[in-house]
């Protein structure tokens, strides 16, 4: 049996290589979510536009006076919100997880968000993309404000 089994477990093997190295799918997919923070960031509605698809679904959780609350808006009513006044802020994050399966994907990842130098507070950032025409879109983010949670040196 080892006779046959080795050149197909050595075919296997080269052949799956090359294919996973080709897969940028990963990478075109935190493009679309840098591309959209980088909007965000620099209050510049197009740029934010230019990856979504259509108006998407905001939803933001958060625990106030010991409660859930939860907030949902569409992409225009939210990111209205944030384009508009002068106030500075920045969003990052780090260490995303993405699942991908055909033209569906899923970023998960921490974040902080500051705001005029100081943080605000941080938690988890969910953004949802499909693949549309060859390009990743932003379709729906989800959040959480967690004030509390905010590690060191982030």
């Amino acid at each position: 049996m080892r006779g046959w089994l080795a050149p197909i477990a050595a075919a296997t093997l080269c052949l799956g290589a090359p294919l996973q190295a080709q897969d940028d799918s990963s990478a075109r997919i935190l493009h679309s979510v840098d591309e959209f923070l980088r909007g965000l960031n620099e209050k510049d509605l197009s740029v934010m536009e230019g990856v979504s698809a259509g108006d998407g679904i905001i939803a933001s959780h958060r625990v106030a006076d010991g409660k859930d609350v939860l907030r949902t808006r569409s992409f225009t009513e939210g990111l209205a919100s944030l384009t508009s006044g002068t106030e500075r802020f920045r969003e990052v994050y780090w260490e995303p997880t993405i699942l991908v399966r055909g033209n569906i994907a899923v970023v998960w990842a921490e974040y902080s968000f500051d705001i005029e130098d100081g943080r605000s507070h941080c938690g988890i950032d969910v953004f949802n993309l499909m693949k549309i025409d060859d390009a990743w879109k932003v379709t729906g983010i989800q959040y959480t404000v967690e004030p509390e949670t905010c590690p060191e040196g982030r």
